[in-house]
């Protein structure tokens, strides 16, 4: 957790002319409006999709009267060197305190909105606007060549497999009022429920690379086609931008680093999604996706969809114990419901997906539910929904009633 800044003597002989320019800029705003943002460079994923859904808002404005200002504060620690190096080849991001200082100011004078750049994000409603992201050719080619030296054959098809466990954030203080520390525990997943999946790809000759910075355990498995990129040893940042981009298919389980893969136009399989109103704010009409559900400790009974998102604890999904403190507990897909979700979207890559009567009822009755609870996201699926795997609806129909 980054603490606030201890402000130092040459930040106190800095507040004074900061504060004058904060005043300046709400007094040149009808002629032209300055807005600043810190840039989320901490994490890969915030530095990914807030960069990414930025240049399509600006690529779908109209004004010109704007001037936006993103810095990057001193305390932050760049999750990426790689990819924050691709994002300032697309947008200006400043290093400056006395910039720094100048937006803490704005925050506190009126019409704070007027004056910061956008931060909701609208991936869904905001599919098709833009290019896809490229990354330069010659860095593509490093890349694949050094992939090649560690036993990936970049020239062959290969899948993105990202899976986030504890270890991605152990170490980090997430306290609230309670110093409770789970707050995103259903995020985080067991590796082993992903093994029959890569090793059925596998047994397809596709290459399946396990990504991932921090990982708890290895991938066991025996397949030569199935690499455990993330415990080789032999991760670079480089690669790992090239192997998210540059796969055939991305299986995750929902980190922003598979935005990556979704906007460079590959497709992606989401699975254990928990926070069910992503799919109208993070999610591509080429997504297949599959949740957790959630069942009473106490009786053993599942909930239905419906009864789920009664509960403003599961629709506005944030911390981990408000669900476990209603005495409910996450059911995570299985093993079974990955590999078919998997299928389903490889299957819709090549154009080969025919989905049945029985399907496309049960993913009209999935979105009547969801549209019931969330009428006002309707418009954001400007380009068609995101497929409910076709297999999970089939096994948990009763889940819709």
């Amino acid at each position: 957790m980054n603490r606030p800044k201890q402000l130092t003597a040459r930040d106190l002989a800095l507040a004074g002319p900061a504060l004058i320019v904060a005043v300046l800029v709400r007094a040149i705003s009808p002629i032209v409006r300055l807005r600043f943002r810190n840039f989320p460079a901490d994490e890969i994923g915030p530095m990914t999709v807030v960069s990414q859904h930025y240049l399509r808002i600006k690529a779908s404005r109209k004004t010109r009267r704007l001037i936006d200002c993103w810095y990057l504060k001193s305390s932050v620690k760049v999750a990426n060197s790689y990819m924050f190096g691709f994002v300032e080849s697309q947008i200006k991001i400043r290093r400056s305190r006395f910039i720094e200082l100048v937006a803490a100011w704005s925050e506190k004078l009126p019409r704070v909105e007027h004056h910061q750049i956008e931060s909701e994000i609208r991936i869904t409603l905001l599919e098709g606007v833009g290019t896809k992201m490229r990354l330069p050719q010659k860095d593509r080619d490093v890349a694949a060549e050094y992939l090649r030296q560690i036993g990936i054959n970049p020239n062959a098809e290969f899948i993105a497999l990202t899976v986030r466990d504890g270890a991605y954030k152990s170490g980090v203080e997430q306290p609230n009022t309670q110093a409770r520390k789970d707050k995103e525990n259903y995020r985080n997943q067991d590796i082993g429920d992903y093994l029959a999946v890569a090793e059925k790809f596998a047994s397809m000759g596709v290459q399946v690379v396990r990504m991932g910075a921090k990982v708890e355990q290895p991938l066991a498995t025996k397949s030569p086609l199935v690499i455990d990129y993330a415990s080789s040893g032999k991760r670079t940042e480089a690669a790992d931008i090239y192997l998210v981009s540059e796969c055939s298919m991305c299986i995750s389980s929902n980190l922003g680093f598979d935005h990556i893969a979704a906007m460079s136009g590959k497709m992606r399989v989401i699975t254990n999604q928990a926070l069910v109103v992503q799919a109208s704010t993070l999610f591509y009409s080429s997504d297949v996706f599959i949740l957790q559900r959630f069942r009473e400790k106490a009786s053993g009974r599942i909930l239905t969809f419906a009864e789920s998102l009664q509960h403003p604890e599961i629709r506005n999904l944030d911390w981990y114990h408000k669900v476990v403190d209603l005495g409910l507990e996450f059911v995570r897909n299985t093993p079974d419901e990955i590999v078919a979700a998997s299928i389903e979207g490889w299957q819709r890559s090549k154009g080969n997906w025919a989905p049945t009567a029985e399907d496309d009822e049960l993913q009209a009755r999935y979105w009547s539910i969801y549209d019931k609870f969330f009428p006002d996201h309707k418009a954001r699926f400007g380009k068609g929904r995101p497929h409910v795997g076709a297999d999970f609806l089939r096994r948990n129909a009763s889940w819709l009633a």
